[in-house]
């Protein structure tokens, strides 16, 4: 896969309550720290929101837990300057000079 950027977001707020559940995605190490197992992967084409990578909570085969989306990925947008039109310039304004 080449280089590319992928933006994208996680739901911290899922990822605290599925801990807090004892989901089997969390175990803690041996210095003490709490890891996250996950799985992601990329779509062939964006989905309806352009978003070509989702991101959810990995869990054993045998699990019966369901399918915990915690993020999506897309590739970054570059947006066109709006034009202006001279209407959205003000005729007066405040300043001193």
């Amino acid at each position: 896969m080449e280089n590319k950027l992928f933006i994208g977001s996680i739901c911290l707020s899922e990822l605290n309550e599925k801990a807090k559940q004892g989901h089997p995605a969390f175990s803690k190490a041996a210095n003490g720290k709490i890891y996250v197992n996950v799985n992601l992967w990329f779509n062939e084409e964006p989905d309806q929101y352009d978003k070509i990578a989702q991101l959810q909570l990995s869990k054993p085969k045998d699990s019966q837990e369901k399918n915990v989306y915690i993020g999506n990925f897309g590739t970054p947008k570059k947006k066109e300057p709006e034009p202006i039109v001279v209407s959205d310039i003000p005729e007066d304004d405040d300043l001193p000079f």
